[in-house]
């Protein structure tokens, strides 16, 4: 006779109601609710057995926000089958807030072109919904800022192409779930299509025609992109003088590669040996090479506990510059270690190693390897 009663193997999660549906407390807990009364966070508890929920950071107004910051499952053992949600993963890192800080802007829009190209239709539902949540909230920043309308713009085509090629007749995912996608993506699109750059005033001044030329010239060698600096040069007709400059080509060429990559291309075509045109060079090791990439800030994986933060909010594990929550005690040990250290390197030879790497960085591409997509 079977025995109806409660799975030994219950995680025991329990689940709230939040703005955007329902979520387990340990996810929705990450994130800053306000208290409906007073409208701010209270401190976190001391008592708490979790560090890194004392994590926490001051907000706009103040108020005590906690640290976005999720743990990551790097490998499985006999005993832990480790197993990572990339929509609660998105969601402990506050990803939507994120969008609004111009450091991660470029970051959170590479890492939503390869989620809507390459992982679409492996996409869970609670990570659809935080796609969603981000492409609205970067056209709302779009909208706010001015700028980057052409990334808004490649986001939803690269979406809208992929929802008509992964239909084949019926919707992705649940009807319910679909319904909702439907909605949000025409109000990104009305969204995206009533976004008109703001020209300065005839009061504004200096405008950029009135800029000199060497001023104009440090503002190209700022870009980093064939195509930014191509549509600069559209602008008017000193910028488009400045655009084709050798000197301006030849400094993005060794931004993007090594001294020995453009040389072996070089070498390589006869043409550009004979005549060294910069932009052709630059349009050969792009398709060789590919475009080097950069980002104002990164997400970082911290080596000792596995956690995944922002690497402008730091972490307790981060110790390369000493810890200030050290202890008397603590400091004086670690002097007598260093002296005695300095003694033996005397005595003796000691190989230099370099120093332990605590954290390291993650791309958007190695971001999305730590998912069963």
């Amino acid at each position: 006779m079977p025995i109806y009663s409660k799975d030994w193997r219950d995680p025991g999660d329990r689940w709230i109601k939040t703005t955007g549906g329902w979520e387990k407390e340990k996810v929705a807990g990450c994130l800053a609710f306000p208290d409906e009364e007073t409208g701010s966070l209270e401190d976190p508890d001391p008592d708490c057995p979790d560090p890194l929920a004392l994590l926490t950071r001051r907000g706009s107004r103040g108020e005590l926000v906690p640290q976005p910051h999720c743990r990551i499952y790097t490998r499985n053992t006999k005993e832990v089958a480790g197993f990572n949600g990339l929509g609660e993963t998105l969601m402990k890192l506050d990803f939507i807030n994120a969008v609004r800080d111009i450091r991660r802007f470029r970051y959170i829009c590479k890492l939503l072109d390869l989620l809507i190209t390459q992982k679409l239709s492996t996409l869970s539902g609670g990570a659809q919904k935080m796609l969603f949540g981000m492409l609205e909230e970067v056209a709302h920043e779009v909208t706010r800022s001015q700028q980057n309308v052409h990334l808004l713009h490649h986001l939803l085509q690269e979406l809208r192409q992929r929802l008509e090629a992964y239909l084949w007749g019926s919707r992705l995912g649940s009807t319910i779930l679909w319904e909702q996608h439907s909605r949000r993506l025409r109000d990104i699109n009305a969204i995206a299509t009533t976004i008109q750059i703001r020209e300065p005033g005839e009061d504004t001044h200096p405008t950029l025609q009135e800029v000199p030329e060497e001023c104009v010239r440090e503002i190209v060698k700022k870009l980093d992109n064939h195509n930014d600096i191509r549509s600069a040069g559209e602008a008017y007709s000193l910028m488009g003088k400045v655009s084709k400059e050798k000197s301006i080509w030849r400094q993005l060429c060794r931004f993007h590669w090594t001294p020995a990559q453009i040389e072996c291309v070089i070498q390589l075509h006869r043409e550009l040996r004979v005549q060294k045109n910069w932009q052709q060079v630059y349009d050969r090791l792009r398709r060789t090479y590919g475009l080097r990439e950069e980002y104002p800030e990164k997400l970082c994986l911290c080596r000792n506990c596995s956690c995944m933060f922002w690497e402008s909010y730091g972490h307790p594990c981060r110790n390369d510059q000493g810890s200030a929550a050290a202890t008397g005690e603590e400091q004086q040990q670690e002097q007598q270690e260093e002296q005695q250290q300095q003694q033996q390197e005397q005595q003796e030879v000691v190989e230099v190693k370099a120093p332990d790497i605590i954290y390291v960085t993650i791309t958007p591409q190695q971001f999305l390897k730590y998912f069963h997509l």
